[in-house]
């Protein structure tokens, strides 16, 4: 027998329509269940630190416990595999969904582990806070004191991994690896040398906004940009603009440049660094006071929630509506990329301002449902949903939206694309 994709809509809408239902109600049911086991587990390995430990920081410890498993072997583990090794040994197993994306899950938190063990442990070694042992089981107030500081920097190496990593096949196409070297290892030499920047980025700008270090008494540090906020936002901007050719944006706006690389990349990181990061948030800030949105909350965060709503609905567009308009839809370049600039900017708009408003009563986001499991927030709240789309797409194929359906390949067919 032949297994060919059929799709239970004909219409590309309707598929992406019904995908973000499925994955808004997928992320409702998930959060809880994970959130729940990282508590549960972190609670009777920390159990003394956390006896010891003040209330609040105890809860605070507890939720950058399963951030940290979220962003390790979720969402770094994702652009790992499905950007930088283009989703090597997917189908190792087989090709009938949902088994391979079952799979692949699974790959996907082994692997978020492995790094998370190999680096972390590593610089454990002389440093306190990403010491395993008081990281995962704290002895007193002063230790869980500083497994915390380790957890949240840790953490945050995800943001790093965004923005230094993903360029690298978003903007610069995987060159000089692509091409000349066969899967997995022109993967394995984008990986090294992305991780590279990547952890530069990390020393430069993420450890100084966690760690407050100090030598003979005298600050060393200085806050990146001045405050964690700032830095939220800037990161968010600069994300939304370097995504844009890889995501709909079919090379553009950077071809009008050139369209040979290392310089598209090169004229990429420019406009996203000046473009995303710095003038982007700058418009939101001036928007927000101007039109008093989301009083009382630092500008900057809600800056970053809404240019992270941009891109979380570029993304959904991408991967559950298949770039609608595509070529079959509107033949001409231009007009198909500026829908689709409309779409994001439209769509994203209206959801970030809804986002404000609903995110503390979903369970993913702001509501512990009464059980006291903790909730991502206003920022990591929709990268608890954005992750729902994505693995949706591509680990599972958009399954059951699309499904394998068994034909003989003795007899003529069509595909139902």
């Amino acid at each position: 027998m032949e297994y060919l994709p059929q799709r239970r809509f004909d219409s590309k809408l309707l598929t992406g329509a019904a995908g973000v239902l499925l994955c808004f109600v997928y992320a409702m049911l998930y959060w809880p269940v994970w959130a729940s086991v990282a508590k549960a587990l972190i609670s009777f390995t920390a159990a003394a630190g956390l006896q010891a430990a003040d209330p609040v920081m105890g809860k605070k410890y507890i939720a950058a416990f399963a951030e940290g498993t979220f962003f390790w072997c979720s969402i770094s583990a994702w652009i790992w595999q499905t950007l930088i090794f283009g989703n090597y040994g997917k189908y190792s197993l087989t090709a009938r969904q949902p088994i391979a994306g079952i799979w692949y899950t699974f790959v996907s938190f082994v692997c978020g582990l492995a790094a998370y063990l190999l680096l972390i442990s590593f610089i454990g070694i002389w440093w306190k806070p990403f010491n395993l042992a008081i990281m995962f089981a704290p002895k007193n107030g002063e230790e869980l004191k500083l497994a915390l500081e380790g957890w949240e920097t840790a953490n945050f190496y995800v943001l790093p991994v965004i923005i230094a990593q993903i360029p690298f096949v978003s903007l610069f196409q995987k060159k000089p690896w692509a091409g000349n070297l066969k899967p997995p290892l022109d993967g394995l030499a984008v990986m090294m040398t992305s991780s590279f920047f990547a952890l530069l980025v990390w020393l430069a700008m993420f450890i100084p906004s966690f760690m407050q270090l100090q030598l003979g008494g005298h600050a060393i540090i200085s806050q990146p940009l001045g405050s964690w906020p700032a830095v939220l936002a800037f990161c968010q901007g600069f994300i939304f603009w370097f995504l844009i050719p890889a995501e709909g944006g079919e090379g553009y706006p950077y071809k009008y440049f050139t369209d040979k690389q290392p310089w598209l990349g090169l004229v990429g990181l420019v406009i996203a660094f000046i473009g995303g990061g710095l003038i982007t948030p700058q418009i939101y800030l001036a928007a927000i006071a101007a039109f008093s949105i989301n009083p009382g909350v630092n500008p900057y965060v809600t800056a970053a929630s809404l240019e992270l709503s941009l891109i979380v609905t570029m993304l959904c567009w991408h991967h559950l509506f298949d770039d609608y308009p595509g070529a079959d839809k509107e033949p001409k370049l231009v007009k198909r990329v500026l829908a689709r600039v409309v779409i994001w900017l439209a769509g994203g708009t209206v959801f970030g301002l809804l986002w404000l408003n609903i995110y503390k009563i979903l369970p993913f986001a702001g509501n512990d449902l009464g059980m006291g499991f903790p909730v991502m927030g206003i920022l990591a709240g929709q990268f608890a949903l954005l992750m729902v789309f994505l693995y949706f797409n591509t680990f599972f194929d958009k399954w059951p939206l699309v499904y394998s359906k068994a034909v003989s390949p003795k007899v003529p067919h069509s595909i139902n694309k």
